[in-house]
């Protein structure tokens, strides 16, 4: 019995999103902020759309995703729409900018405005990226992100794989 909570108990370490911390002693990114919210939806539901958000007023960056039942898509659509908090990005509005520290102190870009005709949208940059993971409808959102200094980020995509990583310019994501 007590082997058994053992071993249900570690599994619960290595499965649970951020209870490592991201970058000591894992091979995660420096960056991992898990959103303190979560939700629960459709159990096989799939992702309709998923934006970023800055909320000026409280300071925090926001994912809002919105759920589809995968039954009801030949029918009238049942959409499912959570917000879920990214606590500890700041914005440079001046430079457009939004900023996550690692644990190490080093100040990462993880996204950026982007000017659109009418309105402006915000949008990971090219070293980040939301995870959004929804396991029989419970949902986590995870903001996840590298050094655009970091080696990975600027090796050439492997022959076999054309979509592979881009090698980054901060000066082209700060225009």
């Amino acid at each position: 019995m007590i082997r058994t909570c053992l071993v249900l108990g570690a599994m619960a370490v290595l499965l649970w999103p951020g209870v490592l911390p991201a970058g000591e002693g894992n091979d995660g990114p420096p960056i991992a902020i898990t959103s303190p919210d979560t939700a629960t939806t459709f159990a096989y539901g799939s992702i309709k759309e998923h934006i970023l958000l800055w909320k000026k007023a409280q300071h925090v960056l926001v994912a809002r995703i919105t759920f589809i039942d995968v039954d009801q898509a030949m029918g009238p659509s049942n959409d499912d729409q959570h917000d879920f908090r990214l606590p500890g990005v700041t914005f440079d509005e001046a430079k457009g900018l939004f900023f996550a520290t690692s644990s190490q102190g080093e100040v990462i870009p993880v996204a950026r405005i982007k000017k659109a005709l009418f309105f402006n949208t915000v949008e990971t940059t090219p070293n980040a990226r939301v995870r959004v993971l929804h396991p029989r409808g419970i949902v986590t959102v995870i903001l996840e992100a590298i050094s655009p200094d970091d080696p990975a980020m600027h090796t050439a995509p492997p022959a076999s794989n054309p979509d592979g990583t881009h090698p980054v310019n901060l000066d082209n994501i700060l225009q």
